[in-house]
């Protein structure tokens, strides 16, 4: 199978125009109902992605992405890094996305979130890349967990700000966060308000330790972390 994106990009280098945080949410879950035969099913299997991902077309240009967990990741400054994306002339139409399977150990979740965050450059950034493939050195280095979280659009670093979007939507799509946010809030007999069309929401003003066991219950049944929960939930403003 072939991924197809597409989204508005500046003809010359092929860079993305700026997006809003929603429109990148929609090319996330585009892109998930592409690979993912049960779009219901909360937890992304990464095998699935890595294999669908192998061929891709990015507003018409063919972009391949080349996975390798056998190399120890690092920065310009030589300290490791849980992931890097990156293109080499010798491979046109590749983009080459490495984590370091030693720093993120054991940790599920991390590698998840680790792996669509490069994804989501290898998606954005990776036709540019190849454009310029052969200039200096480019690529992009995903340093620590803290790198993941979701950082404005305004002042910031927006290849960042977009493939930490697609990340979130990705991993975790705003319906079906939402669908599971309801069913789980009724069984752990949680207040919602309803704050109408796409409602109702968490009221965080709930019994704090049924409130956390709503985001751990939600964090495993995405495959990732509370604190991504948490951040999801205030991304699509579904918590009070």
């Amino acid at each position: 199978m072939t991924i197809e994106a597409a989204y508005p990009c500046v003809r010359g280098s092929l860079e993305p125009r700026a997006l809003t945080a929603r429109q990148i949410w929609t090319i996330a879950e585009q892109v998930r109902r592409q690979f993912l035969p049960r779009y219901g099913k909360p937890s992304v299997d990464v095998d699935r992605l890595m294999l669908a991902s192998r061929s891709m077309k990015v507003n018409g240009i063919a972009v391949a992405a080349h996975w390798d967990f056998n190399r120890q990741v690092r920065d310009k400054d030589g300290r490791e890094a849980l992931g890097m994306t990156e293109v080499n002339r010798a491979l046109p139409g590749v983009v080459m996305i490495s984590l370091n399977t030693e720093l993120i150990a054991e940790r599920d979740y991390l590698k998840r979130s680790t792996l669509a965050h490069e994804l989501g450059h290898a998606l954005f950034d990776g036709p540019s890349m190849l454009r310029t493939a052969g200039q200096p050195a480019f690529c992009m280095v995903t340093p620590d967990e803290a790198h993941l979280a979701t950082r404005t659009s305004g002042g910031g670093d927006w290849r960042e700000f977009r493939a930490n979007e697609f990340m979130g939507a990705l991993l975790v799509p705003r319906p079906l966060l939402h669908r599971e946010l309801v069913r789980r809030s009724i069984a752990l007999s949680l207040p919602l308000l309803d704050r109408g069309e796409d409602q109702p929401v968490l009221r965080a003003a709930g019994d704090p330790v049924r409130v956390e066991e709503l985001l751990f219950d939600l964090a495993e049944r995405f495959g990732v972390s509370a604190a991504f929960i948490g951040s999801r939930l205030r991304r699509y403003a579904l918590v009070q």
